[in-house]
């Protein structure tokens, strides 16, 4: 039996990461009715209840009185406040699951004695199911399987020591985004040679989800690249260009940039 089976699951913090999960678990047969927010200015919570049906709570207390899992999704800079108010309410048949960035397993359980504390970094992909989360290694067992079974439906769940887990984060937390990124100038090239724009964005999303396919599949990015490159030809030619443009160099710095961010503010305990 997971957390999620036997309680509420209350989420702390309502943003993008919340709004991905709330959607994933749903669409994986979740009851929203068992999904308990609560958030700062109470916007965020009213927002996924009238979106999504869960519950929302007025106060933190409120909203992990009955639950067994929380969740705790805020922004770095306010989880000590979020913490020391958690601290009043969390009890040791909590478990806590951590989304935050930059906040090592021991500095959240630190300020929450006997509770069990997990530290995820999932992408924002689990709103459709197709993510992937890594958890934090830790010596409880039982804890990492209860989060197992919790993310279980929504993609693929990984296991890695947490001194991975900044790189992780700007690797696989920020991935999204980055390849966004690139569809995004993917599409606007398009644009730029007189494809029609809905066309250029809808190739490029396609060009993305089937490299995404083939890549899930188990090709390597090197054969993907050798299925469509031919010797001379156009492929060979616009790839020469963005190695040129310093593509590869760009996105080795784009992730040293997150990773050196997430340690400068690294909460230890």
């Amino acid at each position: 039996m997971t957390a999620s089976d036997d309680g509420t699951v209350a989420l702390v913090g309502c943003g993008r990461m919340a709004r991905a999960l709330v959607r994933g678990l749903i669409a994986a047969g979740h009851a929203p009715e068992r999904l308990t927010g609560v958030s700062r200015t109470g916007r965020g919570a009213r927002a996924l209840a009238g979106e999504y049906g869960i519950r929302p709570a007025a106060t933190l207390a409120e909203a992990v009185r009955d639950a067994t899992t929380v969740v705790l999704a805020v922004h770095p800079d306010e989880t000590a406040d979020a913490l020391a108010e958690l601290a009043a309410s969390a009890t040791p048949r909590h478990l806590l699951l951590s989304l935050v960035a930059s906040w090592r397993t021991e500095a959240i359980a630190a300020r929450l004695p006997g509770v069990l504390v997990v530290r995820a970094v999932p992408n924002v992909a689990i709103a459709e199911r197709d993510g992937v989360t890594v958890l934090a290694d830790t010596s409880d067992g039982a804890a990492l399987d209860s989060v197992r079974g919790l993310f279980a439906g929504l993609g693929q769940v990984l296991v890695l020591d947490e001194d991975l887990l900044e790189a992780v984060s700007a690797l696989s937390g920020a991935g999204p985004a980055l390849v966004a990124r690139f569809a995004e100038a993917l599409a606007s090239a398009g644009r730029a040679q007189g494809v029609p724009a809905g066309t250029a964005d809808l190739l490029a999303a396609r060009a993305v989800r089937g490299t995404g396919a083939l890549l899930a599949g188990g090709a390597t990015p090197a054969a993907v690249i050798d299925s469509v490159a031919s010797p001379g030809g156009m492929t060979e030619a616009a790839l020469r260009r963005l190695d040129e443009g310093g593509l590869p160099e760009s996105v080795r710095q784009g992730v040293d940039a997150a990773v050196r961010l997430s340690f400068g503010r690294l909460a230890t305990a």
